[in-house]
This record gives C-alpha cells, structure tokens and sequence, in this order.
C-alpha cells in the first residue's frame, strides 16, 4: 500500500496512458536515498508490462547479465529468448526494448542509473542516441532514477547528454511534516513531530518508528543503539554525493552543533570551508539562510535543512564511538537540552510552512513573502515568522515549542520586536504558534493564534 506521493503517482500514471498511445515518454526522477523513489516505482509497475532493473554497481557485463535476467523474470522466456542471450551492450539492450515496445506498451524502469554511469563510460549518451531515434509509435516509458542528486543533475544540465530529453524531470524531496504525518497518523500532534524531528521526511525512517513504544524509547533503540537505523543512516546518504576526503561531516557537525558563520564554521570544523560549503550548498545537504528581505550582498548564514540530518549532526555524529560502545542511555541524557532545541527548530519550521499555507489559502494576505528575520546589526532582535507585503513587514509571528498555550504577554512581546523590524505596517497582523495554541486573551486582544493539530492539518 503506498501512502505518500500522489501527485507523482498520477504524474506517472498520466505519461505511462501517453506511452500507451504510441507517444514515447523518458522520465527522471532523483532523490536522496531513503525517499521512496523505488517503492513508488515498484507500486506503479506491478500491474504493468514492465522490467524493473535494480543497478547494483558492478561491471558492465555483469549489469547487462542481471538486465537480461531481468527482462526473462518481467516479461518472460519467449521474449527474452528472442535477445539471444545476455545482451552485448547498453546500446543493443537498449533498442531491443525499444523494439518489444513497440506493437505493446512497455515501461522499463531503471533504478539508480549513477551506478551505470561509473561502470559504462557514456552511458547517458548511449541513452541519448537511442532515444533520439526512436521509430514513431514506440509505445515506451522509460524511468530513470537516481540517489546521487548532483550525478542525475549533470546528466540533465546544460552540457549533460539528456538536456532537454525528458519529458518529464521531478526530484522528489522528502516528506513535509504534514505530508508524512499519514505514516503516523495514531500518535498524538506532539509525538509526532518529535518523532518527524528525528526521522525526517524518510518513509522508511517514519515506518520503523514504533507507535506503541514512547520517544524515548524509539530514539534509542534507532539512534542511542548500535546499529541503530538513524545512528547508520546518514553516512550512506553522504556517500551517494561526497567524498570523505575534505572533511563534509566536519563542516556538518560544526554547522549542527549551532556553528552557522563561515568563520565560525571554519574555525569548529578546522579547516578551509569555501569549496566544501558551496559542495555541500549544491548537493542540498546545507542551505544558505538571509533573514527575509535581506538587501543584496547581505553575508549569509548556514544551516542543515533537512531535519534528520540536523539531528544525525547536532545530537549523535559526535557521540558514534559511545553509542556503538553500550553507551547510548547515557548520551542520550547528556543532549537532551540538543535535542530539545532540535524540537524547537523544527517546530519554528512547520510554524513558516503553515503561515506560506494560510497566505496561500486566503486566511492571512496574500501575496506575503514569508520567513524567518533577525537583526544583522545593533540591537539584537529575532522574528520567527516575518510576512512582507512588498518590502513593508505585515505580519510577525513567534512560535514556541512549550507545552502551555501562550499568553497575552508573548503577544506584548512579539508587538515589542515590532519596533525593531524596519518599515513595519502601520497596523500589522500578530500571529503566535505554540503545542497547544493561545490563550483566549490573546484573541480578545486582536492576535491570532494556532495550535499543533491545526498546524498538521493538510
């Protein structure tokens, strides 16, 4: 049963009835490792006529031998009888599918293409020519996907062989909080998204979090254990896209650990940042931050976007020799004020999100640039949530992982940041996120207000 990513599903579904119709479609869909890209493909081909190849990183005979193989299991030994046995190369396994599609249709899905492209000097153009001489009413729909972002990305670039190939490109990006609450939809608003705080948008990370056992429990046996899913995690999804030999986890760590300056970064990390930064920006392991509205060439800061990585490197990277020695419980202790924080950020996160929703659905003006604004000079001053109308901030907000609904006096703190925020409205719109919402004062006094539930509501 597949419980996430419908609009990709019919995007797929859409292309294979275009295919079918004698209009060949190449699809490319990319995504760290752990999305759910070859799950969605597994559930879309299981009631078509497909060969499903799993690229495994071995030689180039090797893979055409495991492709041949595929081809007898998915469409049987008449049909792979005719090939004359295990296929000489990329090109004539290639135009001999082409060939079996074309009086049927036939979708050939080809898992973690990056593989093949270390074992087959060209590979891409190989696809590249044969695609670009298709016979006409070739009912053919090929996928093909990858873990190694960047790798897929060349490939599809300006100087890549299938520039401008696709007829469809997606990246599919991991699971918001609100889209990956249907994984857990039986833990309470609060539960969930501490467990979303570790697991990130992951669908197998969300699926091996047990909704019986509490977080505490589930943060050790997955991350405070040896062996642990989300202690192991994180060094496969950098292995798809990085070399270890300039420090990335490093400059990962450092940034984790709240260090989010290049200067700061480098001296934690202690080392030459410049390239790596820009590597890790590129592959998306990191995200360049400016406070909204912030004026061209403003210096910016650093940060892990993606929740589970943020807490594989500011709670555990450093602690992994104690956790894998028996020592997890006592880590686990030791950075619970980390991982706190961690909560909180993500919290402030969903609280974004929902303000760009409510703006989008009428419920706050529309048209608002929504982030996050500090000040870069002079009195210290942070806004979680700043609405600009044009370059007038319209809408502030705070939000606060507690447990206790926030009160009249958050609110008169929020209307006192107000008058350190440039070009503010003459009356702007107050807003305040909390676990449990706001007070009923607050609403008397013209603030708006808004509980976890409300904030997961899709």
């Amino acid at each position: 049963m597949i419980l996430d990513r419908k609009s990709e599903l019919s995007a797929l579904e859409a292309m294979w009835t275009r295919a079918s119709r004698g209009h060949p479609q190449l699809v490319v869909m990319w995504g760290r490792r752990r999305v759910g890209k070859t799950f969605l493909l597994s559930h879309f081909a299981r009631d078509k006529r497909a060969v499903f190849f799993g690229a495994t990183d071995q030689a180039e005979g090797v893979e055409l031998g495991r492709l041949y193989e595929a081809v007898r299991r998915d469409l049987g030994d008449q049909v792979a009888d005719l090939a004359g046995g295990a296929f000489a190369s990329w090109e004539a396994a290639l135009r001999f599918l082409a060939a079996m599609a074309k009086d049927k249709p036939l979708a050939l899905i080809l898992d973690e293409v990056p593989y093949l492209l270390r074992s087959t000097p060209g590979w891409g153009s190989i696809v590249q020519v044969v695609w670009d001489h298709l016979r006409e009413g070739t009912r053919l729909l090929m996928v093909l996907t990858g873990s190694a972002i960047g790798v897929i990305e060349d490939l599809l670039g300006p100087k890549g062989p299938l520039r401008g190939r696709p007829t469809r490109a997606r990246r599919m990006d991991p699971l918001d909080p609100r889209e990956a609450r249907v994984f857990l939809s039986k833990l309470s608003p609060s539960d969930y998204l501490e467990a979303y705080a570790a697991c990130g948008g992951y669908p197998l990370h969300l699926l091996g979090w047990d909704t019986q056992a509490s977080v505490e429990e589930n943060l050790h046996l997955l991350a405070y254990t040896a062996g642990g899913l989300l202690l192991q995690d994180a060094h496969g999804m950098l292995a798809e896209e990085l070399s270890g030999t300039v420090g990335y986890s490093r400059i990962l760590a450092a940034v984790g650990r709240g260090r989010t300056r290049y200067g700061e970064i480098a001296s934690d990390a202690g080392q030459r940042v410049e390239g790596p930064l820009e590597t890790l920006v590129r592959a998306g392991f990191l995200g360049k931050r400016l406070p909204v509205g912030a004026p061209k060439g403003a210096r910016p800061s650093y940060e892990i976007g993606d929740p589970y990585l943020a807490f594989f490197f500011g709670c555990l990277y450093a602690n992994t020799t104690e956790v894998e020695s028996g020592q997890g419980s006592a880590v686990m202790r030791r950075v619970r004020p980390r991982w706190q924080l961690h909560v909180g950020w993500v919290f402030e996160e969903l609280a974004r999100a929902h303000a760009i929703h409510l703006a989008a659905s009428g419920k706050l003006p529309r048209g608002l640039v929504i982030g996050r604004w500090w000040a870069a000079s002079g009195t210290p001053c942070e806004v979680d949530v700043l609405g600009l109308d044009g370059s007038r901030a319209t809408l502030l907000g705070e939000a606060r992982w507690q447990t206790d609904p926030l009160d009249v006096r958050e609110l008169d703190e929020l209307k006192r940041k107000a008058l350190l925020v440039p070009d503010v409205v003459e009356r702007p719109v107050y807003a305040l996120w909390s676990r449990a919402g706001v007070t009923a004062a607050v609403k008397r006094a013209g603030g708006l207000g808004f509980g976890l539930r409300e904030m997961l509501r899709r």
